[in-house]
């Protein structure tokens, strides 16, 4: 049962691009279900998803704290040293990196990614091992981008990346095509081919589309604005910025639009 929420929720909030509103309010259901069962490793799954929903819905609540009376630092930090449960280390680790990458912040990404390595050794495959090849994908090649001591390892890290979810793409093009284009856009970015870049970023905003992944819709539309921001192309960057909020909006990720206005509000009054 504790796995099976895992996949539903992981599903429900970081892959589909259903309503968050939708989600957060099954989990929540579930969440109160699990502790009517006591089913204690249920609950331990299921609540780093919702916690996740509530932060991109821009909500103020822990849910930790609603379900299990500590906060999500303390029940993280309970986790890191409780023997067993992987899996719900797994979750743990995966959910903050997703909402690392979504909020932009790479250099956090990147120290999450870095945590989670014990984690994500051997076993079998799981949705927070294919959104971990994604993500960490994304987090590596922003982070060569700034030439760090760790450049190759994280030039090493993308490529195996883009090698990992061009053989999914090959299995199920309409759930990996998007991730695919995205990666290679950010690829061509990292080695200075702006025409090849521009035409991956827009392949992967049109195949995440097609497919009905507005979350990553937005997450492609907002990449693609970074893009050009660092070429100084400041309003195709506000063009994107406004087509990654609107698929924030339609998501119900209003924590992420709020982020969106301030990113558009600084490029319109001339800051960097």
């Amino acid at each position: 049962m504790a796995y099976n929420l895992h996949m539903y929720a992981g599903v429900a909030v970081w892959e589909c691009g259903d309503r968050l509103t939708k989600a957060e309010e099954i989990m929540r259901i579930h969440a109160k279900r699990m502790i009517q069962y006591n089913h204690d490793n249920g609950l331990r799954n299921i609540l780093p998803h919702l916690q996740l929903a509530l932060k991109l819905m821009g909500s103020a609540e822990d849910a930790f704290m609603t379900f299990c009376g500590i906060s999500e630092d303390d029940f993280f930090q309970q986790e890191w040293h409780r023997k067993g449960g992987k899996t719900s280390k797994l979750i743990g680790h995966t959910t903050r990196l997703y909402l690392a990458i979504m909020r932009g912040d790479m250099a956090l990404g990147e120290r999450i990614y870095e945590m989670g390595k014990m984690y994500h050794k051997g076993g079998i495959l799981f949705i927070g091992s294919i959104m971990r090849a994604f993500l960490g994908g994304l987090v590596a090649f922003a982070t060569a981008r700034y030439h760090g001591d760790n450049e190759k390892e994280m030039i090493r890290v993308a490529e195996e990346s883009i090698s990992t979810i061009k053989i999914w793409a090959k299995h199920s093009y309409w759930n990996f095509a998007n991730k695919l284009f995205l990666l290679e856009a950010e690829y061509w970015f990292l080695n200075g081919n702006e025409k090849l870049a521009r035409r991956k970023f827009g392949d992967s905003i049109a195949a995440a589309a097609k497919h009905r992944f507005k979350n990553e819709e937005g997450l492609a539309a907002q990449r693609a604005a970074i893009f050009h921001l660092h070429y100084n192309r400041k309003q195709e960057a506000s063009s994107y910025l406004k087509h990654a909020k609107d698929c924030y909006e339609q998501w119900g990720a209003t924590g992420l639009v709020e982020q969106i206005d301030a990113a558009m509000s600084e490029i319109l009054e001339g800051r960097d």
